[in-house]
């Protein structure tokens, strides 16, 4: 999926993606221009990824990402995940929950922790 089809899923709140056994990568990268916050999925409350074998990443770009209700991610038997985007790009969570209880993320939470999560 492109960057725009994902920030044009405006209400989309759910996403499980399980047993594709190709799939690389979730969004595809394509041409970026200029600087700030992308904004995939607005309102997405839920992120699980499971069997997956030959996934990577999630999605490789230069911007920071901000999932603004972002509130529960599941990671499971990817084992060829090495990183959730690319080393030192921002990922804004802010109301992530770490186990049962709502932390605030901090700019120091970048990429690693957010998909460590589940």
């Amino acid at each position: 999926m492109s960057p725009s089809v994902a920030k044009g899923l405006l209400n989309l709140k759910v996403l499980h993606i399980i047993n594709c056994e190709s799939m690389e990568e979730v969004i595809t990268k394509e041409e970026q221009q200029g600087e700030g916050i992308m904004t995939l999925f607005p309102l997405l409350d839920r992120l699980e990824l499971c069997k997956l074998p030959k996934l990577g990443h999630f999605f490789l770009t230069n911007h920071a990402l901000e999932f603004p209700f972002l509130r529960n991610v599941e990671i499971g038997d990817c084992p060829e995940m090495k990183t959730f985007v690319q080393q030192g790009i921002s990922v804004s969570t802010p109301i992530l929950k770490w186990g049962d209880e709502e932390q605030e993320a901090s700019d120091d939470d970048e990429a690693e922790p957010s998909h460590a999560r589940s």
